[in-house]
């Protein structure tokens, strides 16, 4: 084991370069804020399993220790930390451009986050639903681990059902009133025109797989218009136009440009059921990897076409969207009083012409997002592994296959769409 000390932190790192805390550095962290505290041992285990997460290791580690209450008065004390990692093999680090998404993530956390909560001032606040940051630096990023205030994500398998889209939606609603001067450092990720050789084979699968899906999946009441829809979907999902057309759509700007989550998946979103206080936070999101400048409906078709059943959708749609839009407009208000408020009226014409224009980018993350959400556990890549160069490892830069459960939603979310003239 190599140990580098620094003003800042005490790191161990093993001969490949591990990032970990240690006893020393969990005792930095929590000591600066709380300098009556002693920390005596620290426990830790796995963050999350496979498929749980695809960027970065989690780990979360539990200090105990003692805090002085009085001159000699001392009381049992714990706190629970999660942090993350780059993932151990540099071939996932090269996939997943792991590196680059850490670095969006620290410059969310040290520069994006305190400017969008600066304008929560003197009672105007809309949204806090952001975890405190220990420590983010390009190669580690600690947080208060919120499992032990009771959230916890919903089950990625069966995606989130009505009560948590509608919280998650208001909470979505306060965070993208929440809109800063500028990116504060944040740059896209993903969807660049210069990523589009990197992703090509990825996306030949994920797209290879999607129109498999779809076309075994059709409902023999849409047989008859089966040739129009497989050709809108390959038309779209074809190797010239899909990566491009992501680019173009991410990149837009416009009246409802705002800063985005970037990653609204169900793994993302945490919920507390068992609420005491009336005004508790109910909703916190994590991972900021993707974050982005760009229209709030690539948020809204994130959670709504990768985290909600097609059921879900077509019963309720109309609705989730009103629900987003009357906090949207509760939020800008309460952050902007002396101002005249827009016109409700017309800011919902935004927001549906919005939704159209981004029903395609739905269709884009649900390419992978769809496989990913629904495998199981042993099909997703392991990142705590060394190395992917073993025989008979699934290629990292491919996603899941897809089983009948990712199927039905694919195939469901293809027809609304075409339905909708989105597609």
């Amino acid at each position: 084991m190599i140990v580098v000390i620094s003003v800042f932190s005490i790191k161990v790192m093993d001969e490949e370069g591990d990032v970990r805390l240690t006893l020393e550095s969990v005792r930095e962290l929590i000591t600066k804020d709380e300098p009556n505290v002693q920390i005596t041992s620290l426990e830790e285990e796995l963050g999350s399993g496979r498929g749980d997460n695809y960027t970065s290791m989690l780990y979360r580690v539990r200090a105990k220790g003692r805090k002085q209450i009085k001159n000699c008065e001392w009381v049992n004390y714990e706190r629970a930390i999660i942090y993350k990692v780059l993932p151990r093999s540099r071939e996932h680090r090269e996939a997943f451009k792991s590196e680059l998404l850490f670095q969006n993530e620290v410059a969310f956390y040290t520069h994006v986050w305190p400017a969008l909560n600066e304008l929560q001032t003197n009672g105007r606040e809309v949204f806090s639903g952001v975890a405190k940051i220990y420590t983010a630096r390009i190669d580690l990023i600690a947080m208060e681990d919120l499992r032990e205030r009771g959230f916890k994500m919903a089950d990625r398998r069966k995606g989130l059902q009505l009560e948590h889209l509608k919280r998650a939606l208001k909470a979505l609603a306060g965070f993208h009133a929440l809109n800063p001067s500028s990116g504060q450092g944040i740059q896209e990720v993903l969807f660049r025109t210069e990523n589009e050789d990197w992703y090509r084979q990825y996306y030949q699968v994920a797209a290879k797989n999607a129109i498999r899906m779809v076309s075994d999946g059709l409902p023999t009441h849409m047989e008859f218009k089966r040739i129009e829809i497989m050709e809108k979907l390959r038309s779209f999902l074809n190797d010239d136009v899909f990566f491009r057309t992501m680019s173009e759509i991410t990149a837009m700007q416009g009246p409802l440009t705002v800063f985005c989550h970037g990653d609204c998946w169900t793994n993302n979103i945490l919920f507390k059921d068992d609420l005491v206080l009336p005004n508790e936070e109910v909703v916190y999101l994590v991972d900021f990897q993707l974050s982005r400048v760009g229209s709030l409906a690539l948020d809204l078709a994130n959670l709504l076409y990768c985290c909600a059943n097609g059921e879900i959708r077509r019963t309720h749609m109309t609705q989730l969207l009103q629900h987003y839009h009357f906090h949207l407009m509760s939020s800008l208000q309460t952050l902007n009083p002396k101002q005249p408020p827009k016109d409700p009226s017309v800011m919902w014409e935004l927001l549906n012409e919005e939704m159209r224009r981004c029903g395609r980018f739905g269709i884009g993350l649900a390419l992978d997002m769809l496989p990913i959400a629904t495998c199981e556990s042993e099909e997703a890549p392991d990142l705590y592994e060394k190395s992917e160069t073993s025989e008979g490892k699934q290629n990292t830069r491919a996603p899941p296959r897809g089983g009948a459960e990712c199927a039905r939603l694919m195939t469901d979310l293809v027809l609304e769409l075409v339905h909708n003239h989105a597609l």
